[in-house]
């Protein structure tokens, strides 16, 4: 008796392990699931001549969404050979490699964004202790609101670059998309359509972080660029 009480107590919790493994993964506060091979796609091995764009493209997902999901810095150096993992495509596509005079990425315009949050830069764009640093760096107490920069789609959302902790990731206009990293607490997930000035995340110190701030980024076509380019003067 005392071992069938036993094992039926034991049952829920066999079952409740099962389900989080099966449905686990980077979650947001909303409790939406990130982008995972556990949520379809299939993996695509870079061949001479292709193109980060040109893989989006031809499988008709966001630049952006790749690059992160498979945790690329880099979107210029594809090494051949690279498995990337293309999230929702169904089979393996044929992708044109790259030529001289053929389909382009269209010229980037000028898209208006304005600042995530009020407070100075502790770190900016460019060199730092020898090494490029993609953004910049404003420290906020922990949970402060992180406000969309301008009008955009989530692309990203979740922890898959290695040092960026919690990090968001909007497409804009143009091109144009804007980082946002180490956060406490990610308020919208990957899909949703957000307003500039709508709060997306709260302020943190995850990943390589050794103090609570906001690393912001602006890309265009996934290549960092200096964001006081695009910021309003204060």
């Amino acid at each position: 008796m005392k071992f069938n009480i036993r094992l039926w107590f034991l049952i829920p919790v066999i079952m409740l392990t099962v389900a989080c493994a099966q449905y686990g993964g980077v979650r947001s506060e909303r409790g939406a699931p990130q982008y995972s091979a556990d949520f379809g796609g299939v993996y695509h091995t870079v061949e001479k001549g292709q193109t980060l764009w040109r893989i989006a493209k031809a499988y008709g997902v966001e630049l952006e969404t790749l690059q992160w999901v498979n945790g690329i810095e880099d979107v210029t150096a594809i090494p051949v050979g690279r498995r990337l993992f293309i999230p929702g495509a169904r089979r393996v596509l044929h992708v044109e490699p790259y030529h001289p005079g053929l389909l382009k990425p269209p010229s980037p315009g000028v898209v208006r964004i304005a600042w995530p949050l009020t407070a100075t830069i502790s770190s900016g764009f460019g060199l730092r202790n020898g090494k490029k640093h993609q953004g910049i760096d404003l420290p906020a107490p922990v949970g402060t609101p992180v406000r969309a920069a301008a009008d955009g789609k989530v692309v990203y959302s979740g922890h898959g670059m290695r040092g960026y902790g919690n990090v968001v990731v909007l497409k804009h206009a143009d091109e144009v998309s804007t980082v946002y990293a180490h956060n406490s607490v990610i308020l919208v997930r990957m899909g949703d359509r957000v307003k500039k000035g709508q709060i997306i995340s709260r302020v943190g110190k995850t990943g390589w972080a050794t103090g609570p701030h906001l690393h912001f980024e602006v890309r265009v076509r996934g290549v960092p660029e200096n964001p006081m380019a695009y910021l309003p003067r204060t």
